[in-house]
């Protein structure tokens, strides 16, 4: 589900499930920061206004993140904001799908390894369920301090695929690179769940810092037992796909926008754009 999406906010449909007077429930916040750079032609657009692009592309893709728990059920959902300007100077950004945004919900079960998420991508509503997919967490000697908590390391490696596009004198090609990625957690045993911002879990407390290389989560408040209730929601609304089928339709999409934007050549000197998702 890591593919170029457009993100459109719908309401959704949800189906909350009671907390069922847990004995132990909480909220965490995350900030996130993501990796993604434009390089373009020198002699169309000087060094100071890239750097200045890409300064304000790293702005508009730092989010806010909150992750709802229980012992064996959370929530995870992009924070909204009131206003959303970072690109500014008529720069057009389009951004990256990371999974529970704003434009939905991530809902994960760690006893029964399931997982439901809301996702609109290209102005289209998805369902998509499936098995949680487990890491293989390495445990290190390595600790440090996150806020009030001590937290331990955990490393764990996964095949991932790096998208890149270029726009080279108007002919528009794309490469996808199979590399193994290592990613590091930060978690502590002091919040006795296995839960973790996005997609990631298993470890034996709460994940307080991810790093994949690509994107950084950094948890920043943690409240445990509200007074309030917690409520974890499960989404039912959207058309229904496996993890497979999703991934197969973001492929199929992403190439309609690659013809409809950057097919063929153009008349003239064009310049020469990459764009590069993640290090």
């Amino acid at each position: 589900m890591k593919y170029l999406l457009i993100l459109l906010v719908l309401p959704l449909t949800l189906h909350v499930v009671p907390a069922n007077a847990q004995e132990f429930t909480g909220f965490a916040t995350y900030k996130s920061a993501s990796k993604m750079s434009i390089t373009m032609d020198s002699t169309q657009i000087s060094s100071n206004e890239q750097n200045l692009i890409n300064q304000r592309l790293m702005q508009a893709m730092q989010k806010e993140y909150k992750l709802t728990f229980n012992k064996s059920e959370s929530n995870w959902k992009e924070v909204e904001k009131l206003e959303n300007d970072a690109a500014g100077g008529g720069v057009e950004i389009v951004m990256i799908g990371m999974g529970g945004g704003n434009d939905g919900l991530l809902y994960k079960n760690t006893k029964d390894k399931n997982f439901v998420e809301s996702t609109d991508s290209f102005g289209k509503l998805f369902l998509i369920s499936g098995e949680l997919e487990p890491y293989e967490w390495e445990m290190t000697s390595e600790t440090k301090q996150i806020g009030r908590y001590t937290c331990y390391q955990a490393i764990a490696k996964r095949e991932t695929t790096q998208i890149s596009i270029s726009d080279v004198n108007g002919e528009k090609e794309e490469k996808e690179e199979t590399k193994i990625q290592t990613i590091t957690a930060w978690y502590t045993p002091e919040i006795p769940v296995t839960h973790g911002p996005d997609d990631y879990w298993g470890l034996p407390g709460l994940i307080m810092e991810i790093n994949n290389g690509n994107r950084v989560l950094v948890c920043n408040k943690v409240v445990l037992n509200p007074k309030e209730d917690v409520a974890i929601e499960i989404p039912s609304k959207g058309k229904k796909v496996t993890d497979e089928e999703y991934e197969v339709i973001m492929k199929e999409q992403v190439e309609k926008m690659n013809k409809m934007y950057g097919g063929g050549k153009r008349k003239g000197n064009g310049a020469n754009i990459e764009i590069k998702i993640g290090g």
